[in-house]
């Protein structure tokens, strides 16, 4: 790994990753790494004792050996015990967004956004928000089921998750992707499954069978992304139902009520 004295910190990240997480961290953020054995509870820097937070456990994350330790600048300084190191990303070559509107998150928020370098996301971690207990996720707001089926629209893709049969209007529906990466974010609601890196944008990707109660539908590897009221999200699916397939039931949800802004 380069000399982190040797790069321009405003426009570096390191990145890293816990428990099957991509994280980031500015380098303007980072005093050095150390190499740690063990699960001490506070390390010695420099002569200095430096307080340590296992980054698995404030994100509630499955916690794996975490042999390297990143300390950080500014007051208080904390030592992020890590699993694994990812290297030195340039921020000029990488693109960083705001995390969606629909990714709920505990406040104040752990992270401040999320970076995308060669493809793969990383959380950015927002260090002066962690503290070393593990942080409460955000709470499901289960909104209404549907009242009715909904009016059918003259041209619609009907999908199937969890038992139920859904339906989106064709006007509304961007692409089908088959098993896409997402990329998980922790202490977010249930229902939502990750982040879809697609079109050189993030979105959302969503349970609906979570979302209107379903407790662990399970399976879900298609999803499909749609735009409702100007806003891109993936919705889970078990499969898409072929023409003349299906029941009479079928849901209908307020799509742009239901993502929109």
């Amino acid at each position: 790994m380069p000399s982190v004295e040797s790069l321009p910190a405003e426009r570096k990240a390191l990145l890293f990753s816990v428990g099957g997480v991509r994280l980031a961290l500015r380098l303007s953020l980072l005093r050095e790494i150390l190499a740690v054995p063990g699960d001490a509870g506070e390390i010695e820097a420099r002569g200095e004792p430096v307080p340590v937070a296992f980054v698995s456990t404030v994100l509630g994350l499955p916690a794996g050996p975490s042999p390297y330790a990143i300390l950080t600048e500014g007051a208080p300084r904390v030592a992020l015990r890590v699993e694994a190191l990812h290297g030195i990303v340039d921020l000029a070559e990488a693109e960083f967004f705001q995390l969606p509107a629909r990714t709920a998150l505990p406040q104040p928020a752990p992270f401040s956004g999320a970076v995308v370098a060669r493809g793969e996301v990383a959380l950015e971690l927002a260090v002066g928000t962690l503290g070393f207990a593990p942080l409460e996720p955000a709470e499901e707001e289960h909104p209404e089921p549907p009242a009715g089926l909904g009016a059918s629209a003259d041209r619609e893709l009907r999908f199937a998750r969890a038992g139920a049969e859904y339906a989106v209007p064709l006007s509304m529906l961007v692409q089908v992707l088959e098993d896409p990466r997402l990329a998980p974010v922790p202490l977010t609601p249930p229902s939502h499954r990750g982040l879809l890196y697609h079109g050189r944008a993030l979105h959302p990707v969503i349970d609906l069978a979570v979302l209107y109660g379903d407790p662990s539908p399970g399976g879900g590897g298609t999803v499909l992304l749609v735009d409702a009221g100007g806003a891109g999200v993936g919705v889970v699916a078990d499969r898409v139902l072929g023409v003349g397939e299906g029941g009479p039931d079928v849901i209908r949800p307020p799509w742009d009520a239901l993502f929109g802004p």
